[in-house]
């Protein structure tokens, strides 16, 4: 069992990853390829580091750079106030920061703008399941050059937790300078539980323990359908990677570019029975991956008691819960309704670490990682570097977490007292960071899979996730399909990248 605190997605060429939402229903609206690498680059251990990290403080005048993101409300002006606080703090670089829309539509303008270089941004934050995409653009500086190049640079990498520098690391190559992570967490209503009589202190950390979870809540007639969850290929993932199940060859994409399916598998078809299961026995409310907010809808309502989401919707949901949310903070300005006049304060909800095969807490790291673009400026690229070492710094890693739910990656950041406090006094804080513990269950020797066409990965799952659950699917069947199309999708893109 997981313990709980009470009263808190993928993919390169275009997957949208819509910064979450509230439980909040109602609405919810809620040049360089890295081959020329420092000593652990990629051309091998004599390399010589090509990052020109001082080369801004060399320039005539004031070296401006563009950073492109995909949030909306609070993290969007949240990165903004960030910035300003950098361009204050120094005049020899100033950094302008342009939201992209989605993470989908601002793939797709750095795709565009690849073909015409110069309309390229300084640094383009991009989401987890982008990684092989961003290395095989040839258009990113691998952070491992710069930091190979800077001396007082590798004490923050020292204190990054292990999990997080893995998941961004590909043939020993670290790829993202700067990161933006977050983790699913399980969230209850620990008012149906104890209608249900069942403890209220420790949430169900096991498959089975959730469908035993389930069952007596339904029993108990507490709700409609206990679990409800959007229909989405992450489930699969963060399960296989817990039991270390790889998903392609050469090392799960780590080693070199994966040309092979391996979603044929017992953990596979375990994962798909046990999903199809549960909806044919009454116990899973499964709702379609179009309809973005229906499962915040579930629990807000009542009509389910259980939720696994991602760990950036912990502000929404208590400010939901708190009668603070705002249409601003979720960037949800042209929504039919005001959400501040909403308040659900009647909810008493629950937080614990995302159910496992084996064991709570296990996955992958989610989020976007934060690419320097090798434009070929000297003084843009040191400009890029400058400011990510800035946003790296504690303050800024504390305001990270506390104003946009990301979670806190380095020791440093962790041991804050502004943020120990937050963690140990409110119930946002305490969300917070059982979500943030979660972070030290991850397998840095096994971090999830990297691999060229996750975008397609994941819209395939997604289909045979609902196929399974509200079109009656066969398990079995519909394992050879996703095996069979992953195949054929890593080979069309072997030969677009060969080519």
């Amino acid at each position: 069992m997981s313990t709980t605190t009470e009263t808190g997605r993928p993919t390169p060429f275009r997957l949208l990853l819509t910064v979450l939402m509230g439980l909040a229903l109602v609405a919810a609206a809620c040049g360089d390829d890295g081959d020329s690498g420092g000593d652990q680059g990629a051309s091998g251990d004599d390399a010589e580091a090509t990052c020109p990290v001082d080369a801004h403080t060399e320039a005539d005048g004031t070296t401006e750079i563009t950073v492109w993101h995909a949030w909306v409300g609070l993290t969007k002006r949240t990165v903004e106030a960030i910035a300003d606080d950098y361009n204050n703090s120094q005049d020899e670089v100033k950094v302008r920061v342009e939201a992209q829309g989605s993470y989908e539509e601002l793939l797709k303008k750095y795709e565009d703008a690849i073909g015409d270089p110069e309309t390229l941004p300084d640094i383009v934050l991009s989401e987890d399941t982008t990684t092989r995409f961003m290395i095989d653009s040839a258009t990113v500086l691998p952070a491992q050059e710069c930091i190979d190049a800077d001396a007082e640079a590798q004490d923050f990498y020292d204190q990054v937790l292990p999990a997080v520098t893995a998941a961004y690391t590909v043939e020993d190559v670290l790829w993202p300078a700067a990161f933006s992570v977050s983790s699913p967490v399980l969230y209850a209503n620990l008012g149906h539980l104890d209608q249900a009589g069942l403890p209220t202190d420790e949430l169900p950390g096991t498959l089975d323990e959730l469908r035993d979870t389930a069952q007596k809540l339904k029993d108990a007639g507490v709700s409609e359908a206990p679990l409800v969850a959007r229909m989405d290929s992450w489930y699969l993932e963060h399960l296989l990677t817990g039991v270390e199940q790889p998903m392609v060859d050469e090392e799960n994409g780590r080693s070199g570019l994966a040309t092979e399916s391996l979603l044929d598998n017992d953990r596979t078809l375990e994962t798909f029975e046990w999903f199809k299961s549960m909806h044919d026995d009454g116990l899973l409310k499964a709702i379609p991956y179009s309809q973005t907010y229906d499962q915040l809808f579930a629990m807000a309502l009542g009509q389910s008691s259980i939720l696994i989401d991602t760990s950036t919707a912990i502000t929404s949901v208590n400010g939901a819960i708190e009668g603070t949310l705002t249409n601003e903070e979720l960037g949800a300005e042209d929504l039919p309704i005001d959400l501040s006049s909403v308040q659900l304060d009647t909810l008493e909800i629950g937080v614990g670490l995302n159910p496992g095969f084996e064991a709570p807490g296990k996955g992958q790291i989610g989020g976007a990682g934060w690419y320097i673009v090798n434009s070929g400026d000297d003084a843009s690229m040191g400009a890029a570097w400058d400011f990510l070492k800035f946003f790296n710094e504690t303050p800024q890693q504390v305001r990270w977490t506390l104003e946009g739910s990301y979670l806190p990656i380095s020791e440093s950041a962790r041991q804050d007292p502004a943020l120990v406090e937050e963690f140990e006094t409110t119930r946002r804080g305490r969300w917070l960071a059982i979500a943030s513990d979660s972070l030290e269950q991850l397998n840095p020797d096994f971090p999830g899979p990297v691999i060229g066409p996750y975008n397609e990965l994941r819209a395939t799952v997604r289909g045979a996730m609902e196929k399974l659950t509200l079109g009656g699917g066969d398990p079995q069947a519909l394992m050879e399909e996703i095996d069979s199309s992953l195949q054929s999708e890593l080979e069309t893109y072997a030969d677009e990248v060969g080519a």
